[in-house]
């Protein structure tokens, strides 16, 4: 992969982060100011539970197809064979979820002292099916290495995020059917990535699928963990911080968490890209080609993620109160500060993410992000009670360092790459 094409394909895929950053400050505002306080409660606790039951949904078959579709992406045969093999479990799964969603809602609802979760999960019920479905077509896209459609897909689903929004609001729905907004932008992405399917994969002549129903689902589940524990470990300083300190502070540790946790989708855009090509790397025996890969992404994106997370730092203390009209986010400035010193620090290794996955070791991948998560919940547990808002932070901050050290020993001892 050439570096120009990979910043293009860096390029197209930040717009869709953008427009998730807008889209997902206007969501929680909007919701806030046009119904209430309850109804954004409610709102993120119905989606809280819909990402949980789309983790267990996806557990991973949408990785396993990518990588096996870059491994080979002219084999059309054999591409249509892992795609078949891929779209089988994943409807079974996407089925059951939403089946398990519906069934256990007034037990969530209960738990959460709340029957209009109970009732919301109804109407995001769908959309869950969808988005796990959804997760392997835009794999397959992004297996193929067509990182334009890959980025015009995705800043689809955010796009029609602000559409359910709207369409709330217009029909004026009460707060309990908020949760259809999740159910409108994937159900939409879906017709879309269906006619993407059937335009780039050939069924015809294609070969045995049903190898690959045991391979995508052997490599899920052991990789299913990993999923999970990454899910936890984004949201874990807040739940420490939450059993020590008060509801305020957590909310204003909460504002910070959520922009450095938008500013750590920017590593992500460019995993994306770099996936299919280092899966074709390591199955080719050409590991020298991924570490020309890591170096040459290097030179250009460690110096704008640095600047990047440091303009933030700067800008937060400012922006934030002035934004949000509440002068006590400005006490969340060092958590922000020290969350960003963490990205810029570990910004070398933060896309080389998946490595383990791309070559083929699932099990290992598990490994590396269960000790992660370990590492993190020990240090916030040792600093938050000493530094409060700032040791949630630094905790975090080290943690991710830690976790990227480890990933590069493990990829040159598992996979012999070094990154």
């Amino acid at each position: 992969m050439s570096s120009d094409r990979l910043r293009t394909g860096v390029v197209w895929n930040l717009v869709p982060v953008a427009v998730l950053g807008v889209v997902g400050l206007g969501l929680n505002i909007a919701i806030g100011r046009w119904w209430d306080t309850d109804a954004l409660g409610v709102f993120n606790q119905v989606t809280t539970v819909y990402f949980v039951f789309a983790t267990i949904g996806a557990i991973g078959i949408n990785l396993s197809a990518l990588r096996a579709i870059a491994q080979r992406p002219t084999d059309r045969p054999a591409v249509a064979a892992i795609v078949v093999g891929a779209l089988i479990p994943a409807v079974v799964l996407a089925a059951a979820v939403t089946g398990l969603a519906i069934a256990s809602r007034h037990a969530l609802g209960r738990w959460l002292d709340s029957a209009t979760v109970a009732e919301g999960i109804v109407y995001v019920a769908p959309g869950l099916g969808c988005f796990v479905v959804n997760k392997l077509l835009l794999a397959i896209v992004n297996g193929h290495g067509r990182m334009r459609a890959f980025a015009i897909y995705t800043t689809l689903r955010y796009v029609m995020i602000g559409v359910g929004l709207g369409i709330c609001g217009v029909l004026e729905l009460d707060a309990t059917r908020l949760p259809i907004i999740w159910t409108i932008a994937e159900g939409t992405v879906l017709a879309v990535l269906v006619v993407e399917t059937l335009s780039t994969v050939r069924f015809a002549g294609m070969g045995d699928w049903r190898p690959w129903v045991t391979e995508h689902l052997r490599f899920g589940i052991r990789g299913a963990g990993a999923t999970l524990f990454f899910e936890l470990n984004s949201r874990l300083d807040i739940w420490l911080l939450g059993a020590a300190m008060t509801d305020s502070d957590v909310g204003i540790y909460s504002m910070a968490a959520s922009i450095a946790d938008g500013v750590s989708q920017v590593p992500i855009v460019l995993q994306v890209n770099v996936n299919p090509q280092i899966a074709a790397d390591i199955a080719g025996g050409r590991l020298d080609d991924v570490a020309l890969l890591a170096r040459r992404s290097r030179r250009w994106f460690v110096p704008g993620m640095v600047g990047v997370c440091g303009l933030a730092a700067l800008i937060f203390p400012f922006a934030i109160p002035w934004i949000t009209g509440n002068a006590a986010f400005e006490r969340g400035a060092i958590s922000f500060a020290l969350l960003m010193s963490g990205l810029a620090v570990a910004s070398p290794w933060l896309p080389f993410n998946q490595v383990l996955l791309m070559g083929g070791k699932p099990g290992w991948h598990t490994i590396y992000i269960v000790i992660a998560v370990g590492t993190n919940v020990v240090l916030n547990l040792v600093l938050i009670p000493v530094m409060g808002l700032a040791g949630a932070a630094l905790a975090t901050a080290i943690a991710l360092l830690v976790s990227a050290l480890l990933l590069r020993t493990m990829a040159r001892a598992l996979l012999g790459v070094r990154l």
